[in-house]
């Protein structure tokens, strides 16, 4: 059985849940690649946020990545957030869909999702329940 990632349980937990502000800031698209998810000596672990073209477009007009003073600003922030949050070295990066889908070819696992139950609704008690 392969191996879903090369990461620590915990450590992955951690970056999972870091992730969800991430994704909701992102609407959704961020991804964990590279070699943590092919092999245990991984030197840092790479998280993508993968926008539509049209959207990266809009943020980061002509952007040739790191002479994007934006860009470069919110990818190293955002990096070093999701180091402290999980104790990882991350090395994250925003990419407009067309090139990564162009450029990468390996795996994708998506992080920053979580399932939670539907807690039940308190029902506050009726006048005649009250009463009784």
């Amino acid at each position: 059985m392969e191996r879903a990632n090369w990461l620590p349980a915990p450590h992955f937990f951690n970056l999972n849940q870091a992730c969800c502000v991430i994704a909701q800031a992102f609407n959704g698209g961020v991804f964990l690649v590279g070699s943590c998810l092919e092999r245990r000596d991984y030197r840092d672990v790479d998280v993508r946020a993968i926008l539509d073209d049209e959207e990266y477009d809009r943020l980061f007009p002509d952007c040739h990545q790191q002479h994007n003073a934006l860009w470069s600003v919110m990818c190293s922030s955002i990096s070093l957030y999701l180091s402290q949050h999980s104790g990882l070295p991350v090395d994250f990066q925003i990419q407009k869909r067309s090139k990564a889908n162009e450029t990468e070819h390996g795996r994708r696992n998506a992080l920053g999702l979580f399932i939670s139950p539907v807690l039940p609704q308190r029902v506050e008690p009726t006048d005649l329940e009250r009463e009784a």
